[in-house]
């Protein structure tokens, strides 16, 4: 039923156009959306119109409040030279960061991708660590209830932070609720997870794929322990097997009711590590449901779940496939 007439004959049926435009159309009532183009866009820009976009990404997360803001970042012109997308390197000498007071912030890359020669569809805008940010992550997250939506992390510098860090602690909401959707995580070397959440409850990591990561996903319980989270539809592949030591681990002396679920396992692992495609410690209790691995894969040995249950796994090949000995 219509709620209310315009002018004209016209009837009106929900929530009317707040008056201005783009990123302010909705402000109040649904956040403010930002965006970033790292070709067109200006600083001095007010970022609240693709025609009027910021420049640099951090200067977006600056401006906004959190409270259902929305950051949309455009993919780069991309070099016709190339078969790599452009990469968005940090205009500083420092990685990005997002504030603990950024609570309900949203970062999403806006990607047209059919003039790209990308493999990864959808997933076009690239963001890649500082040559000099050898310490920190490529982006630390601190804000609780984040989305981190359709951008890819590449390693820049060798760092020790991994490529996305969720940061939380005993004392403060930090990262909680964190959810990461149709991500990349690419080259991760470091000896931490290229997604790293550590003491954040309630993190969901959503069909992201890992490629050559030495480390994918770590949830590390240090003060607060890690819980109710999850790590759905992902794929873990690599070209060389030197490169991986262990897809998943689940670290922490309470960490509790973490699910893997609906995983794919394509690469082989390397040599001279613990060399794991998921690794519960002993503390860490869980579930891994329905996950597909390699051929020739030993509970206990490749896939550790310790207290985690192991439940309707398989082992593959090209040609054939199998339940996993030992999973129901």
């Amino acid at each position: 039923m219509p709620i209310g007439h315009a002018p004209h004959g016209f009837s009106v049926y929900g929530v009317p156009i707040m008056p201005g435009g783009g990123g302010a159309r909705f402000a109040g009532w649904w956040g403010t959306s930002y965006f970033v183009d790292y070709d067109h866009g200006n600083d001095g820009n007010t970022g609240l119109e693709p025609t009027d976009a910021y420049l640099n990404l951090q200067t977006a997360i600056t401006a906004a409040s959190g409270n259902g803001d929305v950051i949309y970042i455009r993919n780069r012109d991309q070099d016709t030279a190339t078969t790599d997308p452009e990469f968005i390197i940090p205009a500083s000498t420092t990685n990005w960061s997002v504030a603990q007071a950024k609570v309900h912030l949203s970062i999403i890359g806006a990607a047209n991708t059919s003039h790209i020669p990308c493999q990864e569809a959808g997933l076009a805008v690239y963001l890649r660590g500082h040559a000099t940010a050898n310490t920190t992550a490529i982006m630390d997250w601190q804000g609780a209830f984040g989305l981190i939506e359709n951008l890819a992390f590449h390693r820049g510098a060798s760092t020790a932070g991994g490529l996305l860090a969720l940061t939380g602690n005993s004392t403060s909401l930090r990262a909680l609720g964190t959810v990461v959707n149709n991500c990349l995580f690419r080259l991760s070397n470091h000896a931490v997870g290229a997604l790293y959440n550590v003491d954040n409850w309630f993190v969901t990591v959503y069909n992201c794929i890992f490629h050559d990561c030495k480390f994918g996903v770590e949830f590390h319980g240090s003060s607060s322990t890690i819980r109710r989270s999850a790590i759905v539809g992902c794929t873990f592949r690599n070209q060389t097997a030197a490169s991986v030591d262990t897809n998943i681990l689940i670290n922490g002396s309470s960490t509790q009711d973490v699910t893997v679920r609906d995983c794919i396992f394509t690469c082989q692992l390397g040599t001279g590590g613990t060399n794991k495609y998921i690794n519960f410690t002993a503390a860490a209790t869980g579930a891994i449901y329905n996950c597909s691995f390699p051929t020739d894969v030993t509970l206990g040995t490749q896939v550790r779940g310790n207290s985690a249950a192991t439940v309707g796994s398989w082992e593959a090949t090209s040609a054939t496939a199998g339940l996993l000995a030992g999973t129901s």
